[in-house]
């Protein structure tokens, strides 16, 4: 998986990623922008990544040759037979898990910070 990066902010909604159609970019391609965490090992010892905290997710609105300008674009539906069906409200509840309790390691979880010049972009599939 390529890495690229954001080489410039143009506003609070747009930015410019080296993700261009040299590299495969396609209007409608999704990169999640984060910052390089901890390397995380696996049992073995072997490196399996690292802990990002993910920053954002943006989608390519119009890609160049060799670099995308990318916004956050939000597709709404609005359904015409029952226009309150918009009022149902969803929520996230993080339940607890039956763990082994010695086996925890309260490893912090990254805080993602806002967006910077240079920040890791990865092409999502």
């Amino acid at each position: 998986m390529k890495n690229y990066k954001v080489i410039e902010i143009i506003d609070d909604k747009t930015l410019l990623i080296n993700y261009g159609i040299e590299h495969g970019a396609k209007s409608g391609d999704k990169l999640r922008i984060s910052d390089i965490g901890e390397n995380i090992f696996d049992l073995d010892q072997s490196e399996l990544g690292t802990l990002d905290a993910i920053k954002d997710t943006v989608l390519v609105d119009i890609p160049y040759e060799s670099f995308s300008l990318c916004r956050k674009i939000k597709y709404m539906e609005m359904p015409i037979l029952n226009p309150l069906s918009d009022l149902i409200l969803k929520s996230k509840k993080i339940e607890s898990l039956n763990i082994d309790k010695t086996a925890v390691t309260h490893r912090s979880i990254p805080d993602p910070t806002p967006i910077k010049v240079g920040d890791k972009a990865i092409v999502l599939p």
